[in-house]
């Protein structure tokens, strides 16, 4: 209980000690002071106003780009898979060609070993 009021009696005298010192400081008078922080509110309620302008207008862009870019991509996904089905048709004639090659290889290394198989 006594570490509590010694705790506050010096919170109390610490704050009342801070605040004289704080008046017998201050280089304006207090209407100087008041005039002083209703200019510095004025810029301040203008700056907030200013950002909450621009945040708008960033909400606005990140809308449009979103829209935009959902566009862009689905124009490109279907550009992808024509150009995917495109290749596919072209190599087509190359994969028989090739499945023709390699039927006709098995068939002479199946004939070579037949022939070895022989002798």
């Amino acid at each position: 209980m006594t570490n509590s009021k010694s705790l506050l009696y010096g919170v109390l005298l610490g704050s009342i000690i801070g605040g004289v010192s704080v008046l017998l400081s201050t280089p304006t008078s207090g209407k100087e002071l008041r005039n002083i922080i209703r200019k510095n509110q004025k810029q301040l309620t203008a700056s907030f106003s200013q950002i909450a302008t621009d945040g708008q207008f960033l909400k606005e862009q990140v809308a449009n780009s979103t829209k935009k870019s959902i566009s862009v991509i689905t124009d490109f996904s279907m550009d992808v898979k024509k150009s995917i089905n495109q290749w596919k048709e072209d190599i087509q004639e190359n994969q028989k060609s090739i499945q023709k090659e390699l039927s006709e290889i098995e068939n002479a290394i199946q004939n070579l070993e037949n022939t070895v198989q022989k002798k």
